[in-house]
């Protein structure tokens, strides 16, 4: 038997499209449980499911009833418990019994996350938590939902990262910034990349064309002046850039091209072996 917890995130039900119209089948046997009678039909989220009716959308629960009839212009997916929806042309949060818990009243919205959600007032995004109480103002152009404590944030063309109190976690001079993986992300400053840790701390700076992600064996590819090599996760120039294409490190081995011809090499750069 599945908890109560299990059946709140799953589901036996998939959404599918026959004759323009949308309905749920059963993922198992392929059997009709929910006729086409919507105009659009999602996946189920927190036992929750977006569908459309008559241009509006509203939820139906697992066993495919309509638990929240359809009345927004528009909808996300639950997160966290709550909804976005679109009243008018304005935006607002419902909780899973459709109750209202944030009023409508913001240009654009994303989802919750970390208790926190990223709206959009007078062409400004700020943070909202749960009750609707702003906790950081609206100042920014373009702002990300919380993750792992950080949020990426945009002003006046410079990105950077700020943490759940606003304070900022890595300083906006950024032109790019990519989401953080394996605790690094990718910055770019005039068209050439670096590297950030977690601390907002530079483990490169902006000097290479290209910077590959994740590591792999501690070790990513990196590109300069038309030619790649390898740094570690310390930033430390592991081998040179003289290569003209140069794959991951796996096991202590990577395949490069150089000066034309296919190559293995080791760590040291030492060549193991002539691919052709």
């Amino acid at each position: 038997m599945k908890s109560s917890k299990q059946e709140e995130h799953t589901t036996d039900l998939k959404p599918f499209r026959s004759n323009g119209a949308c309905g749920y089948k059963n993922k198992e046997s392929e059997e009709v449980e929910v006729p086409c009678i919507y105009e659009n039909a999602n996946d189920f989220s927190e036992g929750l499911a977006r569908v459309k009716q008559n241009g509006l959308y509203g939820y139906i629960d697992t066993s495919g009833s309509l638990v929240i009839p359809c009345q927004f212009k528009d909808a996300l997916r639950f997160i966290g418990g709550m909804a976005a929806v679109m009243v008018g042309a304005s935006w607002g949060y419902i909780n899973k019994v459709g109750k209202m818990l944030v009023k409508p009243i913001y240009k654009r919205v994303l989802s919750f996350s970390e208790g926190l959600a990223p709206v959009k007032k007078r062409n400004k995004w700020g943070y909202i938590r749960t009750d609707g109480e702003l906790v950081i103002p609206f100042k920014y152009d373009i702002a990300d939902p919380f993750c792992d404590g950080m949020a990426r944030v945009k002003v006046g063309g410079k990105s950077g990262f700020i943490k759940p109190d606003g304070s900022v976690a890595v300083p906006l001079k950024y032109d790019k910034i990519t989401d953080f993986i394996s605790g690094y992300a990718i910055v770019e400053i005039d068209g050439m990349q670096g590297l950030i840790n977690r601390k907002g701390q530079e483990v490169r700076p902006c000097d290479y064309a290209y910077i590959e992600l994740p590591f792999r064996d501690g070790i990513t590819t990196i590109k300069q002046n038309g030619k790649y090599g390898y740094i570690d996760e310390k930033g430390k120039t592991i081998l040179p850039c003289i290569y003209d294409s140069a794959s991951y490190f796996i096991n202590g081995k990577a395949e490069v091209v150089l000066d034309g011809e296919h190559l293995y090499i080791d760590l040291q750069g030492n060549i193991l072996e002539n691919k052709q």
